[in-house]
């Protein structure tokens, strides 16, 4: 196995966009089992391999993996009881909240990194970034610009909804021994991916953390697409919704017509 990963680094060592070259100290090589997912009806779940190999890395050093989905933007609403009736109230919109993130790491993420290096390059669910700027304001305390939010601690309640939501689809995780060292700087680790997993592109970090701050780094991309039949009608929705619209009302109304007639004749 280790030889096989050790050819497959060598074949992908050609390829610029696989990795992240720094002038002097260690070097992160990474590429993955597979670059594209097809997406089908009979879509279960996929699981690919990321794997690669680290240059002059020390017995101390830690591996993170974070991988992360296509961005967009989030309504989050709060539900509260009035008269009886369970209604949706106080929106609060997020931008750029990742469709998918997940976190694996050769040990929790606590005794890896510091906690402002963790939180300045976003690694683990506690330091994702999730910002409603709608909400958000900047002011000067003591000197120093800060962002605050108009809607005070709640903020950390909408934001723990999104994560326990995403979670819950498994489009969230965060394992704390899902990167394995192999012999010679080599490394894998599985990456899941869920029966919703959304479509788009996908980009795959790992970091080498020494000392508790990271010191090298690399980038791998993975697609997530559409195929067969449901590639044609998700490119057809996306490239002209208006006509995909009238199609979708004129084919209800020409079934639900055919099941009226097959009834009135019964």
């Amino acid at each position: 196995m280790i030889a096989a990963l050790a050819t497959a680094l060598l074949a992908f060592q050609g390829q610029p966009d696989l990795e992240v070259e720094r002038d002097t100290g260690p070097r992160v090589v990474a590429a993955l089992s597979q670059e594209v997912v097809e997406i089908r009806s009979d879509f279960a779940g996929a699981e690919i391999v990321l794997f690669g190999a680290v240059t002059d890395m020390e017995a101390s050093d830690d591996l993170v993996v974070v991988v992360r989905g296509p961005a967009n933007d989030l309504r989050v609403m709060r539900k509260e009881r009035t008269f009886g009736i369970w209604i949706n109230r106080a929106p609060v919109r997020f931008e750029d909240v990742p469709s998918y993130y997940t976190v694996a790491s050769t040990r929790p993420l606590q005794e890896i990194g510091a906690f402002s290096a963790l939180r300045r390059e976003g690694i683990g669910l506690e330091h994702l970034r999730l910002t409603a700027p709608d909400s958000e304001r900047t002011e000067v305390r003591l000197g120093v610009e800060v962002t605050v939010s108009d809607i005070g601690s709640e903020v950390i309640e909408y934001r723990e909804a999104i994560s326990r939501n995403r979670r819950r689809d498994r489009l969230f995780d965060e394992t704390t021994t899902g990167v394995q060292m192999l012999e010679g700087g080599l490394f894998r680790a599985n990456v899941a991916l869920p029966p919703a997993t959304p479509v788009g592109d996908y980009t795959a970090d790992v970091y080498l953390f020494r000392d508790g701050r990271p010191v090298a780094s690399g980038t791998v991309a993975l697609g997530v697409r559409k195929a067969g039949i449901e590639r044609v009608i998700y490119n057809f929705a996306h490239t002209h919704g208006w006509l995909y619209g009238l199609t979708s009302v004129a084919l209800a109304l020409l079934f639900g017509w055919g099941a009226a007639a097959i009834f009135n004749r019964r």
